[in-house]
């Protein structure tokens, strides 16, 4: 899951990669296409997504050649609106590694939004990675406060940070994230 902390105003995004999740979600979602559960397809990257993901999109298909990259990412998205596509989704795939990027656009108030996520989706999210080597949490908020990733309007990546964050994205795919 994508987790996002606001300071001073802005918005900055973390991916999370997760491999092998997929029977644990698809579990405890009905498929919306039916009982049957699509086969496991590890040449297969599933990426779900809000704006970011948008733009990540033509890097990323460039950089991960070995394995088919489906797509399910639409501007505006919020998460409960991008889980629901990834239980979609999952209905229709079972792929070997799953991108999730949302969050950006959960939050009227950013302060409440900001407090909300750093005391409990960030720390969820790296509980989850400790107990769970497949799960990857990529800190792109701590790129950006250090300068390694660059936004153009406070909440999305430059052109070269997509591209720097499609690299990292698709390293920690490679490594079986």
């Amino acid at each position: 899951m994508l987790s996002l902390r606001v300071v001073e105003g802005r918005s900055w995004v973390a991916i999370a990669c997760l491999a092998a999740v997929v029977a644990a979600v698809s579990a405890r979602a009905p498929s919306p296409v039916g009982p049957a559960v699509a086969r496991a397809d590890p040449a297969q990257v599933l990426i779900v997504g809000d704006s970011i993901a948008v733009g990540l999109q033509p890097y990323l298909t460039e950089m991960i050649t070995d394995r088919a990259v489906t797509f399910d990412a639409k501007n505006g998205r919020t998460t409960p609106q991008g889980l629901r596509a990834l239980r979609f989704e999952l209905g229709r795939y079972a792929p070997q590694a799953v991108v999730i990027n949302l969050g950006t656009n959960d939050g009227s108030d950013p302060v409440r939004f900001a407090a909300r996520i750093d005391k409990a989706l960030n720390r969820v999210l790296r509980d989850a990675a400790r107990r769970d080597r497949r799960l990857t949490v990529i800190n792109w908020d701590r790129m950006v406060a250090k300068g390694t990733g660059a936004l153009r309007d406070g909440v999305h990546p430059t052109q070269e940070s997509y591209r720097f964050l499609s690299h990292v994205t698709a390293a920690a795919v490679r490594r079986g994230c």
